[in-house]
């Protein structure tokens, strides 16, 4: 008779999946934790039995039933969850005062295309066929950011004019319509006032520009930062 054990595979099943993006650029956010946050008692109870095998480590872990944070590509999915109402949370690590601390979840039910301010998310199997009727969460965090249009004095858009924050590595340039979003911005070092900046502008062919402070609140877009530029007077050649 052998000795040998037999180990099964084990299968799990996505029960709800989404995606975190940045809500001014929709890029997507790697490394964002999501958590469940109410959910049916047999799952909470479940969590609870959890927590006294791992003791200490039980709020180290990175991924656990209620717990899982974003890949690369921004998505996310939680598995093997039962029957029942969950209501979702999201946070993000190491980006400072980069982005607001409550994001805005967005839910589409399974069947539809249509997106819900709505966190709580319903999770039901068809009771004939077990199959999941999976809902998506879509999750978006805003940037501390500003946006504005560059023109000339034609009131043309000026293409490929960078827009800094002086004094920083921080820029971007316009797009064809002299439109830029400088998103991600750090909005305070101690969390507590607003960071206060100035904008540059640098264009070919036209005089530097910088503007007034302007204040930074974390989470928040300041728009309509826009700039008229002025065309260098160029000597004739001699």
């Amino acid at each position: 008779m052998s000795n040998k054990i037999r180990l099964g595979q084990i299968h799990h099943q996505v029960v709800i999946t989404g995606q975190v993006k940045d809500a001014q650029t929709k890029q997507v956010i790697a490394g964002a934790v999501v958590e469940l946050d109410d959910m049916p008692p047999e799952f909470k109870s479940k969590l609870d039995t959890l927590a006294g095998l791992y003791g200490t480590d039980w709020e180290k872990r990175k991924q656990r039933p209620d717990r899982t944070r974003t890949r690369v590509d921004g998505y996310f999915y939680l598995q093997d969850l039962p029957d029942g109402q969950y209501t979702l949370t999201a946070s993000l690590l190491n980006t400072g005062t980069r982005y607001s601390s409550n994001p805005t979840i967005k839910t589409i039910a399974a069947g539809s295309t249509a997106e819900s301010d709505q966190t709580q998310v319903e999770v039901s199997r068809d009771p004939v066929t077990g199959a999941i009727a999976r809902p998506t969460v879509n999750i978006y965090f805003q940037p501390t950011a500003l946006s504005g249009k560059i023109t000339n004095s034609d009131n043309d858009p000026v293409v490929m004019a960078k827009v800094q924050i002086e004094g920083s590595g921080e820029y971007t340039f316009t797009d064809k319509d002299g439109d830029y979003l400088l998103s991600g911005l750090e909005a305070s070092i101690d969390r507590l006032s607003p960071r206060q900046v100035k904008i540059k502008v640098v264009a070919q062919g036209y005089q530097e520009q910088t503007s007034e402070l302007v204040s930074l609140n974390q989470g928040q877009l300041v728009s309509d930062k826009n700039f008229s530029l002025t065309r260098v007077n160029r000597v004739g050649n001699i």
